[in-house]
């Protein structure tokens, strides 16, 4: 790897969330993983368990293998950086989320994996009144 220097005034990260990195300097490698699971229903009914027992069919996205990457072929290549730093007034990232990474630096790896699984139980236009409670909801969404 090419070794530059970053210079950077002013930086500001507004939100990091899960799985993620905010890294300052050089690293040899990052590796952030997530599992998600989203659950987005009509009303905000949500008793805790929804991530119990995942069956392997109903949840592959997290079972399924990663394609492996091919691996590298040797290139002749040849750089000349006629400045060896990287200038940089401010930078503003709004969010950094999901085994994503903000870094200023360099890194020689980076195998990051973000895998979400997004369930929807939403009522369709055609239901007349919204449900006010539990006992209102379809059957296939209540749990007793």
């Amino acid at each position: 790897m090419i070794k530059r220097t970053s210079q950077v005034k002013f930086s500001k990260v507004n939100s990091v969330g899960i799985a993620s990195v905010v890294q300052i300097g050089d690293t040899q490698e990052l590796c952030p993983n997530v599992k998600v699971l989203a659950v987005q229903r009509t009303i905000s009914l949500f008793y805790g368990n929804e991530a119990e027992n995942l069956d392997e069919k109903e949840f592959e996205v997290y079972y399924e293998p990663i394609p492996l990457m091919l691996p590298e072929r040797a290139v002749r290549t040849a750089f000349y950086h006629e400045k060896p730093l990287i200038k940089v007034s401010s930078i503003h990232v709004e969010g950094v989320s999901s085994s994503s990474i903000y870094q200023i630096g360099s890194t020689c790896g980076i195998n990051a994996v973000a895998r979400v699984k997004h369930i929807r139980e939403l009522f369709s236009n055609n239901d007349e009144h919204p449900p006010n409670s539990q006992l209102d909801l379809p059957a296939h969404m209540m749990v007793i």
